[in-house]
């Protein structure tokens, strides 16, 4: 029975906690995952329980509806896309239910590093480490039974489950446990499960007992055919997990449904085993001239039972030295391989002689090889395992016709088979005229092989079919499997009756114990489809999509590459402390909010040959959850221009409807200054009353709880010193962009700085005819408005630009408007001059000092302080380098403190609708700052030091300020922060 979406939200809105949606936007968001393929569902549903999922299991059997769940997404395999209803537990399910000191209990949803994050102050984790463990949830884990690098030592996901709650195709609810059932000598039934949960209703007792009963007389039955078709290796994913299954007289459920990908039923909650911190680790990276010798290496390290064992060709090398400057210094060029080795001990001693050992047994083999690093602090050992999670993601960035592609990329085949097999696999290759990147946990002999095509299209099948053909025959020959630790999904399933072959039928047997109908994740691990690996191929927009009027200086072809760039893999999911990954996302994870989301649904809206694409309702939701902080871009592995994409889309949304009030105004504050300025008594007293409060809340939606600064009576730009003509001088000369801010707020940090160049020798050149950069107006999407402002300082600045002179600003949204921004809006030869000559204050300071010519007469300043490093600071990817010069200051102690964006992002924390927002996406940063033993505050970004002054107790400061002082060229510390605060109104 087929039922529309309109229908199945008709039928299930009101019977859920969660919610369930079936718009354009989320069905092109959960249409794909970080696979070849894309298929479009009918709805998503947002489950909040058990409850919730019992009600889309009963309802999926009354209309044969197909239900598919999902973590994260970040599958490569397409396990986690298909027809029917998709469920993401990622959303609400995601809590930690209970723990013992040794067994946790989880809801699905969590994501694994988080749960250890949580574990760790306990002293306790959960040991497989999937290599996107900073997006993987527990639930994804279960279903495919991942492991990581260290599976050599610590096994997969399903060595470390005690139970898992289990919702069958019926709504059927039970607690699989790994005491398994119990029987008699005649194998009647005694006992089921670890003990009958109370959640189990009557009939659901028995319909487990069926299912255990029909389960065992099949693993009885089939007992010769696992021993002779199921891998005995390692790493095997692959079809349903029969071996050990049932061991004499019990049947361990959980080792069978742990790696079931979703199609045996869905997980709700597990119970699972954690292990001791392990105290002392030691890695060492060494270096290969080529792959034979690393493979042999690891034959070699084998005996020692290393904890890890990794293996990297040279194209990932590449790759790394990009990532980081530190692998660039110690992996060079000429390297061919690197393994990366890691020991563990029961002292720092036992550990460094084990690596000692290590690097001993591989010399004697090879001489010529190289010892990179070791590592033995944590810090140390952290950075170095980096090294394959940085590289693996950004394998789709890599520029050309073709890509390294995930379709084959999951072997396994007895370790000792390794070299034998990659000489075999490289014929193939060569046959089809392809190369191919290599990834290896290789002690656990697990090969992740990428070869290098065209983003396939239908056309492509033969191609694809005939190239996984002849290296699955070759695996077959070596006695591996075609999956090791990322599931069938949809690459992989037509191949599981050729590796099993008799097998197989047990397979669908197993199927239809558990459901019958087929409607959990159909068409993965069994399937009658025997070319399901080359259909549902991901669609991307034609070379040339139907898009008007483009306001961003770029072709529509290079829009279509900006969308080839996203592969899915969901690192924009991240919520890592160290990371500034989408502060929307982090501050509440939904899959609507992270910015591979955006990218899915543009390229949605595309192919749907929409000429008004980017002025749809559909897209306007997705601009409304980014304030273009550019961290996703930054740290996206494939550097996917997401900001342009949403931009453009705000752009056609203002162009087709116009602004509204309140971001009217606050786009043009830089206007209003002039006035509010000219009559700042009036506007202070205005801005101090709650009537005034109340009045510009009501009229332009400023909240009445924000800290606003107070108007200056004399900008900086309209004081005496600055009307002088400039005197002539010989000697370094820079010009200085003031922008809104230092303007018309605080004029006092265009002093100090200006004071801090002339001590150093460097005139100071303030051109009256510049204004705002225009950032506020790209914000809000009024880009005619910022290109007018744009020409105007183009004007102003472009001269002296030609004349080799650098633009200094104080603020790193105008360095980056100036840089970044501006040659998006005008790619005329005078935006990428000034483009060019633009820098941030702190790295031009950095750059006297780097040469000697930075003074360094600095009083002392016992006192400590809070740094916090402004999104778009990090956007100039050239460090903190005033975070950094202070640390020249005598005594001063400068705590960085990296817990995330502020929230303030600009005018965004200044309206109501988006106040409380803006305070989450702040809060561990504002909470670290607040319960600190700190001085002061201080940051590069105006707006982030406004709203650390709204959520602490803390003055705030510009370094500047702090050096101006350290110089004595400022009044007392104590009058600077007291001015600063001064300078904000209470509420």
């Amino acid at each position: 029975m087929e039922h529309k979406p309109s229908r199945l939200i008709e039928d299930l809105a009101d019977s859920l906690d969660g919610e369930i949606r079936s718009d354009r936007a989320t069905l092109a968001m959960y249409s794909t995952d970080a696979s070849l393929y894309q298929i479009e569902p009918q709805a998503v549903a947002f489950p909040k329980s058990r409850d919730d999922v019992v009600t889309l299991a009963q309802y999926a059997t009354q209309t044969e509806t197909s239900l598919v769940p999902r973590g994260a997404g970040s599958g490569v395999a397409g396990g986690a896309i298909g027809e029917g209803i998709v469920v993401d537990f990622s959303k609400h399910m995601t809590d930690i239910i209970d723990f013992d000191g040794k067994t946790v209990r989880v809801q699905p949803g969590i994501v694994r590093d988080r749960l250890n994050v949580w574990l760790r102050e306990h002293g306790r984790y959960f040991p497989p480490d999937p290599s996107n463990s900073s997006v993987t949830t527990i639930g994804s884990m279960l279903a495919i039974d991942a492991a990581g690098s260290h599976a050599v030592r610590v096994g997969s996901t399903r060595n470390h489950v005690q139970s898992i709650e289990v919702v069958l195709a019926n709504g059927d609810v039970f607690e699989a446990g790994q005491a398994g059932t119990v029987f008699g000598s005649d194998k009647s039934m005694t006992r089921v499960g670890p003990d009958d949960s109370a959640v189990m209703k009557a009939p659901t007792v028995d319909r487990q007992r069926t299912i255990v009963s029909r389960l065992a007389k099949l693993l009885e039955d089939n007992a010769g055919l696992i021993d002779q078709h199921q891998p005995s290796l390692p790493r095997n994913c692959s079809g349903y997990n029969l071996r050990g299954v049932l061991s004499e007289d019990v049947i361990d459920l959980p080792r069978l449904l742990v790696g079931s990908e979703g199609t045996l039923g869905l997980f709700t909650e597990a119970s699972l085993y954690t292990a001791p911190l392990p105290k002392h680790r030691g890695v060492v990276l060494l270096l290969f001239g080529n792959i034979e010798g690393a493979v042999s290496a690891v034959q070699k390290i084998a005996p020692q039972q290393p904890s890890a064992c990794d293996l990297m060709g040279r194209r990932l090398l590449s790759l790394a030295r990009e990532a980081d400057v530190r692998f660039a210094e110690m992996i060079p060029a000429m390297a061919e391989a690197v393994v990366l080795v890691e020991q563990t001990g029961f002292s720092d001693e036992e550990v460094r002689k084990r690596i000692d050992e290590t690097i001993r047994i591989v010399r004697s083999d090879n001489p010529r090889v190289r010892v990179a690093r070791k590592g033995f602090t944590p810090d140390e050992v952290d950075f170095l395992w980096s090294l394959p999670t940085r590289v693996v993601p950004r394998l789709i960035g890599i520029e050309g016709e073709s890509r390294p592609l995930p379709f084959i990329e999951d072997i396994a085949v007895p370790p000792a088979a390794i070299a034998e097999f990659l000489k075999e696999a490289q014929r193939i290759f060569q046959r089809h005229q392809v190369s191919a990147t290599l990834y290896a946990h290789a002690a656990s002999g697990q090969l992740h092989l990428r070869p290098f095509l065209p983003f396939p299209k239908e056309e492509d099948a033969p191609t694809i079919e005939a190239l996984a053909n002849e290296v699955y025959e070759q695996v077959f020959k070596f006695g591996g499997t075609i999956s090791g630790e990322h599931g069938d999904g949809l690459a992989r399933t037509s191949f599981v009756r050729k590796q099993y072959g008799p097998l197989y039928a047990a397979f669908q047997q197993v199927k239809e114990i558990f459901d019958p109908h087929h409607l959990l994740n159909p068409g993965k691990i069994v399937s009658e489809d025997r070319r399901l690996t080359s259909r549902n191929f991901r669609i991307y927009p034609p070379e040339i999509p139907v898009i008007s009027d483009l306001q961003l200086t770029w072709t529509p072809a290079q829009i279509s590459q900006t969308l080839l760039r996203c592969n899915g893999c969901a690192v924009c999911r991240t919520q890592e402390p160290d990371t500034r990954m989408c502060p929307f996302f982090r501050a509440a994870p939904d899959e609507l909010a992270s910015p591979r989301a955006r990218a899915n649904v543009v390229r949605g809206l595309l192919t749907s040959g929409d000429p008004e694409t980017f002025a749809s309702d559909e897209l306007k939701s997705l601009t409304d959850l980014c304030f273009n902080c550019k961290q996703c871009e930054d740290e996206c592995p494939s550097h996917v221009d997401i900001p342009s994409l949403m931009t453009e889309a705000r752009s056609a949304y203002v162009s087709a409807n116009g602004l509204d009030r309140v971001s009217w105004l606050l786009s043009r504050m830089h206007e209003v200054g002039r006035i509010a300025s000219v009559f700042s008594p009036v506007s202070n007293r205005l801005l101090t009353s709650r009537f005034g409060r109340w009045f510009l809340e009501k009229t332009v939606g400023i909240t009445r709880h924000r800290r606003l600064p107070r108007f200056t009576s004399q900008p900086f730009l309209s004081r005496r010193s600055v009307k002088r003509p400039p005197e002539k001088r010989h000697g370094r000369e820079v010009l200085y962009f003031v922008d809104y801010y230092p303007n018309f707020h605080d004029p006092e940090l265009s002093e100090a700085f200006v004071r801090v160049l002339d001590h150093n020798g460097v005139h100071v050149r303030i051109p009256q005819s510049q204004t705002a950069s225009g950032m506020a107006m790209i914000a809000v999407g009024d880009l005619r408005g910022a290109r007018r402002i744009a020409r105007e300082n183009l004007r102003t600045l472009v001269e002296p630009a030609r004349e080799g002179m650098q633009i200094v600003c104080t603020e790193p949204s105008a360095a980056v408007c100036l840089k970044q921004e501006y040659p998006k809006l005008l790619d005329t030869e005078d935006a990428h001059i000034v483009a060019k000559q633009t820098i941030e204050a702190g790295q031009y300071l950095a750059s006297l000092h780097a040469v000697g010519q930075l003074r360094t007469d600095l009083a002392p300043l016992e006192i400590d302080v809070a740094y916090h490093t402004p999104c778009h600071l990090r956007s100039l990817d050239k460090g903190t380098p005033l975070q950094q010069l202070m640390q020249l200051i005598p005594q001063i102690r400068v705590h960085t403190i990296e817990k995330g964006c502020s929230g303030m992002a600009g005018t965004y924390g200044l309206q109501k609708r988006n106040f409380e927002a803006s305070m989450e996406m702040g809060r561990e940063l504002l909470q670290t700052i607040d319960e600190g033993n700190f001085v002061t505050a201080t940051s590069e970004c105006s707006t982030c030091r406004m709203q650390i002054a709204q959520g602490t107790n803390k003055s705030t400061i510009h370094p500047l300020k702090l050096l101006a002082y350290a110089y004595g060229l400022m009044p007392e510390l104590e009058s600077i922060i007291a001015s600063q605060q001064k300078g904000l109104i209470k509420t």
